[in-house]
């Protein structure tokens, strides 16, 4: 049973890790979505800066191209320059004929002695005319290394990003935590909330305009169900109560239309079947008032029940019924079960589950009552685990006696519901367990 109750709890927590909170739902797409839009930016961030580099120093090169031509032309010395050197150009005499003077601009590799390294350098290459001789002027410059701007770029990014995952963290902590606190007040509300309770859903004065709607939503729903249960309860307990005459009547005359005489074997049968089910009713009838007054809270005395004087003064009155149904009932007390509770309840409890577990066990089979000082459990023998979803359910009789109500376990469910200190639970193992716990 410990096992089975712990893999019960493992697989309920695993269920409840696989949900995932709004803050934590909001924050994944969010994420994502800037993981996206950083790569994107990233991209055409890239493009304009190596442009408006490219740009900056095309401009250069063309300023230094007319600074140079025009000293040509005043200093013929400078046509004699023909290797790159610390002025960063090279002049180049070229043969006769036509040429073009148009700007042609390329990256390139060049190695630079100053730095004894190859460099990536911007190079500006066009021609130029000076007294009638056509020459090739080549300009260079040094560029930013790709690669470097690449990984500072991505740097950049990578800080970028951090920033914004937490700046969005830190805004769904606390930011969405504070806007959605209103939803997390009325969540909680509807927790604490019972049908039929005494303490009923209260609205606040929420700020904003959603959650007020939904609130108030709230509150007219729960105000309907409350008046639709309120006539449920008032329904059956007048019903209850106005079938209780009628029904005492109509017994007590098949009595004594029984007794008169004068009536076959066939019709006595019949009036007999007529009777047992008169007897059904008056039983149903019975409980529901019971659980009418339960829900009512009609049993507000209370003082501390001796559960093992209870169960040995009920095993007794069962005797008949116990040696009808051929089977044995054994007590074994291992302590004083005490509980402070209204003492008629107590006999109630105690004589439904008691009952259930004898008129369902089969002939010569064994009922068990253990009762220790801090709970009790009551169990028969049995193949077939009762559905957990249903047995509490009133009217429902699964593969129960026709002539069950099926109102005794959801009245010991009721009683027990009334106490906040007491549990009431089923289980099975090589048998039914229904156990009663104080906590």
């Amino acid at each position: 049973m410990q096992i089975y109750c712990l893999y019960m709890a493992l697989a309920i927590r695993f269920h409840k890790m696989r949900k995932r909170s709004l803050k934590n739902f909001t924050l994944r797409y969010l994420v994502l979505a800037i993981l996206g839009v950083i790569g994107i930016w990233a991209g055409v961030f890239y493009v304009v800066i190596i442009e408006e580099i490219y740009d900056n120093i095309d401009d250069g090169l063309k300023d230094s191209k007319q600074h140079i031509i025009k000293a040509a032309a005043s200093d013929p010395g400078i046509l004699n320059t023909n290797t790159f050197g610390i002025a960063q150009f090279k002049i180049t005499k070229l043969p006769g004929g036509l040429h073009e003077t148009g700007n042609q601009i390329y990256n390139s590799k060049l190695y630079i002695p100053q730095e004894d390294d190859e460099a990536s350098v911007r190079i500006l290459q066009t021609g130029f005319k000076n007294d009638g001789q056509f020459y090739q002027l080549e300009i260079y410059t040094s560029t930013v290394e790709e690669d470097d701007l690449i990984e500072d770029i991505l740097i950049a990014l990578v800080v970028l990003y951090v920033a914004l995952v937490l700046s969005v963290l830190l805004i769904n902590h606390f930011l969405l935590r504070k806007a959605w606190r209103p939803f997390y007040v009325i969540l909680e509300k509807l927790r604490q909330y019972k049908l039929g309770a005494a303490r009923k859903f209260e609205r606040a004065d929420q700020k904003i305009r959603e959650f007020d709607d939904l609130e108030h939503d709230l509150a007219a729903m729960i105000q309907r169900n409350e008046s639709i249960y309120t006539q449920q309860k008032q329904f059956i307990e007048n019903a209850a109560h106005e079938l209780q005459t009628p029904l005492a009547i109509a017994s007590g005359r098949l009595e004594l239309f029984m007794d008169e005489g004068g009536l076959t074997e066939q019709q006595l049968l019949k009036i007999e079947e007529v009777s047992n089910t008169l007897n059904r009713l008056k039983r149903i009838n019975k409980s529901l008032l019971m659980l009418s007054k339960i829900e009512n809270k009609q049993f507000k005395a209370a003082e501390k029940v001796h559960f093992n004087q209870v169960f040995n003064e009920l095993v007794g009155e069962y005797d008949s019924l116990i040696q009808f149904k051929a089977v044995q009932v054994q007590i074994h007390e291992n302590g004083i079960f005490e509980f402070e509770m209204n003492r008629e309840l107590a006999i109630v409890l105690v004589s439904n589950l008691l009952k259930n577990a004898i008129v369902h066990s089969e002939e010569h089979k064994k009922v068990e009552i253990i009762i220790t000082p801090t709970w009790f459990r009551i169990k028969n023998e049995g193949n077939v685990a009762l559905d957990q979803d249903f047995i509490f359910e009133r009217f429902n009789k699964g593969r129960q006696s026709a002539y069950s109500t099926g109102l005794g376990l959801p009245i010991v469910q009721s009683i027990c519901n009334l106490y906040s200190t007491i549990r009431f639970r089923y289980s099975f193992k090589e048998g039914h367990c229904f156990e009663v716990a104080a906590l």
